[in-house]
């Protein structure tokens, strides 16, 4: 019976969650980003606002990669770099995306900013495992708290 209705309960009020990992390979200078969010979640947020510009798009890497370009932001000592979208899986549960930039030659700090679906949910919880060199940081990103700075130096 319980089991009842901790699932009646789960069905009425979903999880609201994202998983990003931001991977630095200090030898070429690489940021891997890795993401994943639920489909349902992610096609109700592009329709809310599809990212850095409107569309039409020519294919679904364009339709993505502009959503991405607005939610997931990296910057090295305040610079941003530029996410490009190397591919993605989905099925009918969740979409999971990978993308890369290229850092600079010397860094101090990382600011990560993480806004997916936090203009769709307010509840929204975007949970970020960070790695640069010898710092490894989990990190809950939420839609009142969107940015977080890594001392990498």
């Amino acid at each position: 019976m319980k089991i009842l209705l901790l699932t009646v309960v789960m069905l009425l009020h979903p999880v609201h969650v994202s998983l990003t990992g931001i991977d630095y390979n200090s030898e070429n200078r690489i940021y891997t980003v890795f993401v994943k969010v639920y489909t349902d979640d992610l096609e109700s947020d592009i329709k809310l606002n599809p990212g850095c510009k409107e569309g039409p798009f020519a294919s679904a890497d364009d339709r993505y990669s502009n959503y991405l370009c607005d939610r997931i932001v990296v910057k090295e000592d305040g610079k941003q770099l530029g996410l490009k979208l190397l591919g993605y899986e989905s099925d009918a549960l969740e979409h999971r995306f990978t993308l890369e930039a290229k850092g600079g030659k010397t860094v101090n700090s990382v600011t990560v900013i993480n806004c997916i679906m936090t203009r769709l949910y307010e509840d929204q919880s975007n949970m970020v495992l960070f790695r640069f060199n010898d710092i490894e940081e989990g990190y809950k990103f939420t839609a009142a708290d969107t940015l977080r700075k890594y001392i990498v130096k």
